[in-house]
């Protein structure tokens, strides 16, 4: 298997490596019984949560696969996305909650990334813990100790590193304070990290009233009843709404891909600010007059990815390929920092 392995340690690695699996369509396989994020024949597919890499073939699962696991505010989102699943095939889990499958136990556990994601835990029938993250970012996310550790890579380069992760949310806040000040805001980004900014500013102090376009205001409602914190917000076309737009002092939140003419700026005095974790350099990068980039990231940087493996102390670690090209060279930095094995699946 690889160069200065004993025998006995690659023996263990070769069993390993049959218990988890990512497959070339992106489904994460743990054990016997359990399939994550994609699809392929399983007994449980779990949904880790809603963004779109993560609910690949989902309507073909929901088919064909028996029972589909998530947390609530999960099910929630994925309803408001306009996925149905049928009240025999749903299984809404909590969080550190034991589900027996036949002789393997599923368990959900947090995750810091969007409402209602989780990591997910197989023990499996020879009482090897098989662990994947989904995405997640420190702190915030609990640490799972496991023999086998699937794990996202997103920036899993050593380049991907944010020297101002720690500030992030109090510059967040001090740039809108101060942005209000001049005009109206809109703010894009994708489901999940636009009700975490709503919070974020809530938190900071910012009181200006929220807008939302329908479907980020349905997500929105939907996580209220979960914790969501975010004071009063309106529906775009609500009466209300057009009545506090009148004023020029609120704050629009709308979905990145939205086809809406939110887009088109209706006012000369709105600022467009779109939220990304693609910036490494400095947390606000001006696009145009009137138009910013804030560097917020819902996932780890290359830090707290090792940061996660060497607390879970695996005997193997599949970085996630699939989504990520960088997975090849977290491989690379978890043998070479921790001298763990560690793989890239699928492999082309």
């Amino acid at each position: 298997m690889c160069n200065g392995i004993s025998e006995l340690v690659e023996r263990e690695l070769s069993k390993l490596i049959l218990k988890a699996q990512i497959t070339s369509s992106g489904a994460v396989k743990l054990g016997k019984y359990v399939v994550c994020d994609g699809h392929a024949d399983s007994v449980v597919r779990v949904v880790t949560h809603a963004h779109s890499d993560h609910i690949i073939d989902l309507d073909k699962s929901i088919r064909s696969i028996p029972l589909i696991a998530m947390t609530p505010p999960t099910h929630d989102i994925l309803r408001e996305l306009g996925y149905i699943i049928p009240q025999e095939k749903c299984i809404k889990l909590d969080y550190n909650v034991p589900f027996e499958i036949v002789d393997e136990v599923l368990e959900l556990y947090e995750s810091k990334h969007i409402y209602g994601s989780a990591q997910v835990l197989v023990e499996d029938y020879e009482g090897y813990r098989l662990v994947y993250t989904g995405d997640f970012k420190l702190p915030g996310t609990p640490i799972i100790e496991c023999d086998v550790l699937v794990i996202e890579a997103t920036y899993g380069s050593p380049k991907h590193i944010r020297p101002f992760k720690g500030e992030i949310e109090v510059i967040l806040g001090d740039f809108i304070r101060n942005i209000l000040s001049k005009g109206p805001i809109y703010i894009y980004g994708y489901h999940g990290k636009l009700q975490e900014v709503m919070e974020i500013l809530r938190r900071e102090g910012i009181v200006a009233p929220f807008i939302a376009t329908d479907k980020v205001y349905r997500i929105t409602k939907a996580l209220v009843k979960y914790g969501l914190n975010v004071g009063e917000i309106y529906h775009i076309e609500s009466i209300e709404a057009k009545e506090i737009m009148k004023t020029n002092w609120y704050i629009v939140f709308d979905h990145v891909g939205s086809k809406s003419t939110i887009h088109n700026a209706r006012h000369s005095s709105v600022y467009k600010i779109f939220l990304s974790g693609w910036e490494f350099n400095k947390p606000i990068r001006r696009l145009s007059e009137r138009s910013y980039v804030i560097a917020l990231s819902d996932h780890a940087d290359f830090e707290q990815l090792i940061e996660y493996v060497r607390n879970a102390k695996p005997k193997l670690v599949i970085t996630d390929a699939y989504r990520e090209s960088s997975a090849i060279e977290l491989a690379n930095e978890i043998r070479k920092k921790l001298g763990i094995y560690a793989i890239p699946l699928p492999q082309s």
